[in-house]
């Protein structure tokens, strides 16, 4: 197993278009909650959770990462989509492509995934014509997402037709990502369990970095720390994995009911948690809604995924002013998270509006991190609008901006600006009731109106 190449495919589709049915038959061993075992998956007949299969293909070892395809359940999607190299997009040819077909190749995108096969599940069920049908409704779609390299393959599970064509397709789209084996180990958690005598296991594939049995590991967020015993690859012991190995680990000092998906095993000391980050987001153009302050988003920071408020901002004056709505197509937004979660700087962020039915496009936009703050701290602006009272020779008299002598006073070498776009500066107070001495650099009139901005710093937290 040391020998192969390892290679990471999601598996993806729509509810019943028969992406567990596919993994059945190209599979040859069964890893953490493959061919979904979870005790409501197996009650409804649906995939609920994430699951790990095997299969060896020429100098590869393959892992399937098999995706819920419930519409309710796409934030397991996009957890699935931050460990895969490339993808299997399963579209039934009884019900063509869904909303979720859309999301889901949205994620991909978002994620850089740029190869993937499109297979035309159940084609027993369909004519020939329908299943043509089918296929160029997704070439269409793939080519709007713009999904780089796509084969596409017809399929019958059942009848077992079509499985060597699509092994075929695989090869011809494997891009395994560039292994960074040398730096610190970064691994997030997609399982966690007990085992009798041995303790806590946990799987997950090593993103970064290698691990060897007896080092020490910490597990972020929660800061707990312990030493490796033993480590597997699909039930066979290995002494030394790195960066693309998929494995479970265990860890008996670490309590499974204390580890959440998306929390990492790292060196220890190399790893932050953080409620709070600043990201730049480009805008999914199929998202049809709003993006406003203080909006709930679901943020997934690679892995980890939080409830989060959105504050997005602009740049001015070296300051960050926070903005009521976005009108841009990217912007800049402090995510202010529900709860802490392990955050790596290279991680890609993902949006998501869960509260909308799925019958919308759920997938607001997807970025990178800027900057892992201790604390958000924006700036409000705030607008005084005053009127020109009188033109002198050598100053304009200015009311309205001050309601007093002391805050006009407070207002001196403050800049302002005419509705007619006239700089100046405020000199002195004039009289008691607030009025403003102004020099401007060009004419104004008279009842002109005049601005006066200035911003207050607010330091933002979830719920406040």
């Amino acid at each position: 197993m040391d020998a192969l190449v390892p290679i990471h495919i999601g598996l993806m589709g729509h509810i019943d278009h028969g992406k567990t049915a596919l993994a059945r038959a190209l599979s040859e061993r069964v890893s953490t909650a493959g061919l979904d075992k979870h005790p409501q998956a197996i009650q409804r007949g649906i995939t609920i959770d994430l699951g790990f299969t095997m299969f060896i293909l020429d100098k590869y070892l393959v892992t399937l990462v098999d995706s819920p395809g419930h519409a309710d359940l796409i934030q397991s999607v996009v957890a699935g989509a931050n460990i895969i190299d490339s993808a299997i997009l399963v579209v039934a040819a009884d019900e063509g492509p869904k909303i979720q077909t859309g999301e889901h190749l949205i994620v991909l995108r978002s994620m850089g995934i740029t190869s993937i096969v499109v297979v035309i599940s159940k084609i027993d069920l369909v004519t020939e014509k329908q299943v043509q049908d089918v296929e160029n409704r997704m070439r269409s779609i793939v080519r709007d997402v713009g999904i780089q390299t796509v084969e596409y393959v017809h399929l019958s599970a059942n009848e077992k037709k079509g499985i060597d064509e699509l092994r075929d397709a695989i090869l011809r789209i494997i891009t395994p990502r560039e292994r960074v084996t040398k730096g610190t180990l970064l691994m997030p958690i997609d399982h966690a369990f007990p085992v009798k005598g041995h303790g806590t296991v946990v799987t997950g594939t090593i993103l970064r970095g290698h691990l060897s049995i007896n080092d020490q590991v910490e597990l972020v967020p929660s800061g707990a720390r312990g030493r490796v015993r033993s480590i597997q690859t699909f039930s066979e012991n290995r002494a030394l994995v790195q960066a693309g190995d998929r494995v479970g680990i265990n860890v008996p000092e670490f309590i499974p009911s204390e580890i959440t998906r998306g929390d990492y095993i790292c060196a220890p000391g190399t790893i932050s948690s953080s409620d709070k980050v600043i990201v730049q987001i480009r805008i999914n153009p199929l998202y049809r809604g709003r993006i406003t302050k203080r909006m709930t988003v679901n943020a997934a920071i690679g892995m980890p995924i939080s409830t989060a408020q959105i504050f997005p901002f602009i740049e001015q004056d070296s300051l960050r002013v926070i903005v009521d709505a976005v009108d841009t197509e990217d912007f800049k937004a402090a995510l202010v998270l529900q709860r802490p979660v392990a955050i790596d700087k290279d991680a890609k962020i993902l949006l998501l509006r869960t509260d909308l039915p799925p019958t919308q496009m759920r997938v607001i936009g997807s970025g990178s991190i800027i900057e892992i703050p201790h604390d958000v701290t924006l700036n409000k602006k705030k607008l005084r609008i005053g009127r020109v009272q009188r033109i002198r020779d050598e100053d304009v008299l200015v009311e309205g901006l001050a309601s007093t002598k002391k805050v006009a006073e407070a207002l001196i070498n403050a800049r302002v600006q005419s509705s007619g776009g006239a700089e100046g500066i405020v000199k002195s107070p004039f009289g008691t009731r607030g009025v403003v001495s102004v020099i401007f650099s060009t004419p104004v009139r008279e009842s002109e109106d005049i601005y006066y901005e200035r911003f207050i710093e607010e330091e933002y937290r979830f719920g406040q």
